[in-house]
C-alpha cells in the first residue's frame, strides 16, 4: 500500500501515471485537516473550514483483494488513468467532511501555490 500526497495540479498526472506503471491503482483520498474526534479531543479549528488534505491511496493491481477491497472503503474515489482523468477537479467526491463535492488541488498546471 502506498499513500502518497497529491494536492498540487502540477506534476498530479506524472506521479499518476508513474505510480500506475509500477503496478498500483490509486484512489483519491480527501479528509479535512481538522477532525473533533482528534486525539487532544481539542474543538479548536484553526484551520478553514476548506482546508483539505489531498492524497492517494494506491494498493498493488498484482493483489486483487486489495483492490477489491479499495472499493468498499469509505472517502476514497478510484482514479481513472485509462479516460486520463488526473485531476481532482474531475471528479464528484464523497469524503468525511463532504459528499458529492467537487474540489480542485492547489496551483495551476505549471506551478503548484502552497
Amino acid at each position: 500500500v502506498l499513500y502518497i500526497e497529491n494536492n498540487c495540479k502540477k506534476g498530479s498526472k506524472d506521479i499518476i501515471e508513474f505510480v500506475s506503471k509500477v503496478g498500483y491503482t490509486c484512489h483519491w483520498h480527501v479528509t479535512p485537516y481538522f477532525s473533533s474526534a482528534n486525539f487532544r479531543e481539542n474543538e479548536l479549528n484553526i484551520f478553514p473550514e476548506t482546508a483539505n488534505s489531498i492524497n492517494m491511496l494506491c494498493f498493488s493491481s498484482s493483489d486483487p483483494a486489495s483492490v477489491e477491497k479499495a472499493k468498499n472503503l469509505p472517502s476514497v474515489t478510484r482514479i481513472d488513468v485509462a479516460s486520463g482523468r488526473y485531476l481532482l477537479q474531475e471528479y464528484a467526491l464523497s469524503y468525511d467532511g463532504g459528499d458529492g463535492t467537487v474540489l480542485s488541488q492547489l496551483g495551476t498546471m505549471d506551478s503548484c501555490e502552497r
